[in-house]
């Protein structure tokens, strides 16, 4: 048996890159299926070579083989994702346009908060800056000063950021967030020419993307990393979690810890809170503002 993972699937079908990064078209053991063990987008797994082609083909987008190999074992997951639907992940990339469609900073944070509850690391991505001038996007950068996570400013058009943002992905699997239309694909495609990743135009009327991506697929980058293109989506709901657990998922409140009157301060409206006390100076007042936001939700969850 040799080990791989999963790079697509659909179907019942499974397409799994082997340590090599040679692709191979394979089923999944009935042992799997009548354990209820669906495999994912990221998987590890331990799987036989279609016996027809030992070689398989040395592409991640097309597999080439006629056979089809047989997934014998899943190997345990470090995490998992149910939106979108990847295992094995270790940082998010949120990509937001900042124009056409404007950014929506509250799923930014959402997309945050769902980093933090898996303990991924987590950037962020702002595209489309060649559509901005020069007094809007210091009017951004003012705007979210200061943030608590590592904030690129990139343009598939004319190149801005590409190698940065192409640095921070080696060694890594990268799953890629966001709306339709901020410009996922043509980033991965500015980044690595040859994926070759369909683009679609945002809508006049409705001022949001359409669909290009449809499912979840594993990229293999040249300079080293994967990484996971998703389908765009623009809401995420708050599942299972729980308005105390909502503190400890926004970093910039870490510091602040013990400071506060009392001791289960939810950073609301209590006195000589040290989050409020802080916000428009060390905290970010838009961040809190989401925060406020979030925890009234929760909170109406309860009832």
């Amino acid at each position: 048996m040799r080990q791989g993972t999963v790079i697509r699937a659909a179907g019942g079908f499974f397409a799994v890159s082997d340590g090599d990064g040679r692709g191979y078209l394979c089923r999944a053991r009935g042992l799997l299926k009548r354990e209820k063990a669906s495999l994912m987008v990221g998987d590890r797994v331990l799987f036989v070579p279609p016996q027809d082609d030992q070689s398989g083909s040395k592409t991640d987008s097309t597999i080439i083989s006629s056979g089809v190999g047989v997934i014998e074992e899943l190997i345990p997951r470090t995490n998992r994702l149910s939106r979108p639907l990847v295992a094995n992940v270790d940082q998010l990339v949120i990509v937001m346009s900042l124009k056409n469609p404007p950014c929506d900073w509250q799923l930014v944070s959402r997309l945050l908060i769902l980093a933090e509850s898996e303990e991924l690391a987590a950037v962020l991505c702002l595209n489309k800056v060649d559509l901005l001038t020069r007094e809007e996007l210091k009017d951004v950068a003012g705007m979210i000063e200061p943030y608590p996570y590592p904030v690129y400013y990139t343009s598939a058009v004319n190149g801005d950021g590409i190698e940065s943002l192409q640095e921070q992905l080696v060694g890594f699997c990268s799953v890629f967030a966001g709306p339709s239309g901020v410009g996922k694909s043509s980033l991965l495609n500015a980044i690595q020419p040859g994926l070759n990743l369909k683009e679609g135009p945002v809508s006049d009327k409705i001022k949001r993307g359409r669909h290009t991506t449809r499912q979840a697929e594993l990229l293999l980058l040249d300079g080293g990393g994967t990484v996971v293109d998703t389908p765009g989506f623009s809401r995420l709901d708050f599942t299972g979690l729980k308005p105390e657990q909502l503190p400890g998922l926004f970093p910039e409140f870490d510091s602040f810890l013990g400071l506060c009157a009392f001791r289960n301060c939810m950073h609301l409206a209590e006195p000589d809170c040290a989050v409020q006390q802080q916000v428009g100076d060390t905290l970010n007042a838009m961040r809190y503002g989401h925060y406020k936001y979030f925890m009234t939700e929760l909170l109406q969850q309860q009832r």
